[in-house]
């Protein structure tokens, strides 16, 4: 049984990126249809909730450690890794979030040898906002009701429904 659902993951991991991830967003004529097949196949790969909506070439790797709640919308070329998105969640075009980092104390070794550093979780709670290109590293947790500036760098967790931006990330103001 356990082969079969490995079997099973990697069928579906072929059909998204061979043909799901690639075909047009949602605004295009035919979209919702579209859209329909990609939430199809990644539902057997990840963990996805309901009213999602998932554009053309989003990277969810090998789909492990990946889970999306429900209403969230992810647009263009996000690129997800490790990490746990809630509700009514929005990530613009380009986004990225790492997972996790290469090791490099040892300056006798080259960093390429030393391996990667243990895997972070990132958390997205519900009902945030996150800007085009923006960059999330490994381990962050984004509270509640935040907004993350377009091109952004976060490196820290951020506090409930605080509007951050620039690199690093700081908190520029808090919604009321």
């Amino acid at each position: 049984m356990l082969k079969l659902n490995k079997f099973k993951k990697i069928f579906f991991l072929v059909l998204y990126y061979g043909i799901a991830c690639r075909l047009p967003n949602i605004s295009f004529p035919g979209g919702k249809v579209y859209n329909w097949f990609r939430i199809l196949c990644l539902k057997k790969i990840i963990k996805i909730g309901d009213g999602c909506r998932i554009m053309a070439g989003v990277y969810i790797g090998d789909g492990n450690d990946i889970e999306i709640g429900n209403n969230c919308n992810i647009n263009e070329g996000v690129r997800l890794d490790n990490v746990k998105i809630g509700n009514n969640v929005m990530i613009a075009r380009e986004s990225v979030f790492l997972g996790k980092m290469h090791e490099f104390k040892n300056i006798s070794i080259p960093m390429i040898e030393q391996g990667i550093k243990g895997k972070k979780f990132t958390i997205i709670e519900d009902d945030v906002w996150i800007g085009i290109r923006t960059i999330v590293m490994p381990g962050i947790t984004i509270k509640k009701g935040s907004i993350i500036a377009a091109g952004a760098v976060l490196t820290k967790d951020t506090s409930t429904n605080g509007i951050y931006g620039g690199i690093p990330a700081r908190l520029i103001k808090e919604r009321e």
